[in-house]
């Protein structure tokens, strides 16, 4: 890797990809089979403003349960991905980016690699350098520091972008800097608390941070 370059990990699902809607319908086809309450609709912003700690509970979900409803609804989300655009003036943005030479871009995701790069296609993003998946869904420290350590990089200069608590509490954890965006799973003001080094609210907002 060029060492000169500052390396972007994205999240996925509600960072690049507006995946709430289908999450959520996913999420109730399931609740029948693992035993947890349904989510109407109108309840999907009231949700925006739990941590997914806070989301478990609510639902009534056991945290033993978690990874594996985790794993079915990737398989059932894989069949509707060509219906999931991002958010707009992302792909603007990241291309702008991309495009500056300067950057590394990658994805860090619970989402399965198969469903990202059919997105990514889609919408012809799928210049990132590589898509790394991970089943874990409470934290993925272990799995950013894992990053960290395969390629080799000084974590200060790492910036993990994501859309949830987990994400900005992962990246703390593991040493890097958190950019929490809030037009994905969690509002501003949960993601505040979270205390994140960088807190945006429009796409166009990355070019602040990471300018061409």
């Amino acid at each position: 890797m060029n060492e000169r370059k500052t390396t972007i990990l994205f999240d996925f699902d509600g960072t690049l990809a507006e995946t709430m809607m289908l999450i959520h319908t996913v999420f109730n086809r399931l609740s029948g089979v693992y035993g947890y309450r349904h989510l109407p609709e109108e309840e999907i912003e009231a949700v925006r403003h739990l941590t997914i700690h806070e989301f478990i509970e609510h639902v009534g979900i056991a945290f033993w349960k978690v990874p594996v409803v985790a794993i079915h609804a990737r398989r059932l989300m894989h069949r509707d991905m060509h219906e999931i655009h991002p958010p707009a003036g992302l792909v603007n943005v990241l291309t702008q980016i991309h495009n500056s030479g300067r950057y590394h871009m990658d994805i860090l995701t619970s989402n399965r690699s198969k469903n990202v790069h059919k997105f990514l296609g889609q919408h012809r993003i799928d210049w990132f350098d590589e898509v790394h998946s991970t089943r874990s869904i409470l934290s993925k420290k272990r799995r950013v520091k894992k990053y960290i350590r395969e390629k080799r990089i000084d974590p200060k200069t790492l910036y993990y972008v994501g859309d949830t608590t987990v994400d900005v509490e992962s990246a703390r954890l593991a040493g890097t800097q958190s950019v929490a965006v809030s037009w994905g799973l969690n509002t501003a003001e949960v993601l505040a608390r979270a205390n994140p080094e960088h807190l945006i609210n429009q796409p166009h907002e990355l070019l602040e941070l990471f300018p061409s």
